[in-house]
């Protein structure tokens, strides 16, 4: 979903510094203000903020991030109705099947990886904890996306159905008539449509007629193929999805 522009700009740019020292690494004051065209000085002070609060720590003279995020990202992971529950699933599916088994929620338009365990023979990936995608080109997006009201998938369309690959479908009434397709057999397919040469089948998690999340396997293409990309992959995610909504039905009956 399209994110406001009205925001403030001070707090704007602590994000942009953390997320800066996130995906670069320590970072000196003079480092930092060079690599983000601000003044020395007032790098200092957001750094000082940053620091003052944990969010930022220092070692070998350069400023890293701290552990002050990770009581932050610890409560929104279990504020996710699904969690407890999915990582047992997902850590059974990745053991029996030796592939890339994942959980993904929908926050804001996007599919969130909040769990995932490579099994024996899986491809490694960059994917961490709390990383986005497009809900319109992975099996985990889709498996959501086909049971989100209808007004929710407008706004999804009308963002713009972004090209991963060659074999994403940007075409709206392809997407449509796929997420018409998922609903009806229970499960969606990704062939190639975020990562190429990666295969992935999801489940959607449904409690209460609404969708909560989806459960996943991935691989790379060439092992996904034929009765077993088709059939058994897709049997195991729904087996897991459906175990999944019992548990969590009767945990929250009480039962």
């Amino acid at each position: 979903m399209p994110k406001p522009r009205n925001v403030l700009k001070s707090a704007d740019k602590v994000f942009n510094i953390a997320e800066h020292l996130m995906a670069g690494g320590g970072k000196t004051v003079t480092e930092l203000s060079n690599e983000l065209d601000i003044p020395k000085s007032t790098a200092q002070v957001y750094l000082n903020t940053l620091y003052k609060h944990d969010f930022v720590t220092k070692a070998d003279g350069k400023y890293v991030i701290g552990l002050g995020f990770l009581r932050y990202g610890i409560h929104a992971l279990w504020n996710v109705a699904i969690y407890p529950e999915a990582r047992a699933k997902v850590d059974e599916l990745a053991e029996s099947t030796g592939e890339l088994a994942a959980c993904f929620v929908e926050e804001d338009g996007d599919a969130v990886y909040i769990y995932g365990v490579e099994g024996d023979n899986a491809v490694r990936t960059d994917l961490s904890v709390g990383d986005r995608s497009a809900l319109h080109c992975t099996a985990s997006g889709k498996a959501i996306l086909a049971h989100l009201p209808e007004e929710r998938v407008d706004e999804v369309i009308d963002a713009g159905l972004i090209r991963k690959t060659p074999n994403t479908i940007t075409d709206p009434a392809t997407l449509r008539d796929e997420l018409a397709h998922t609903r009806e057999r229970g499960y969606a397919f990704s062939d190639e449509e975020s990562v190429e040469g990666m295969r992935a089948v999801a489940a959607p998690i449904v409690l209460n007629g609404r969708v909560k999340g989806s459960i996943s396997l991935a691989g790379p293409a060439n092992r996904f193929v034929g009765e077993r990309y088709k059939q058994t992959i897709p049997e195991l995610v729904t087996g897991a999805a459906n175990e999944l909504e019992l548990r969590l039905t009767y945990s929250q009956s009480g039962l």
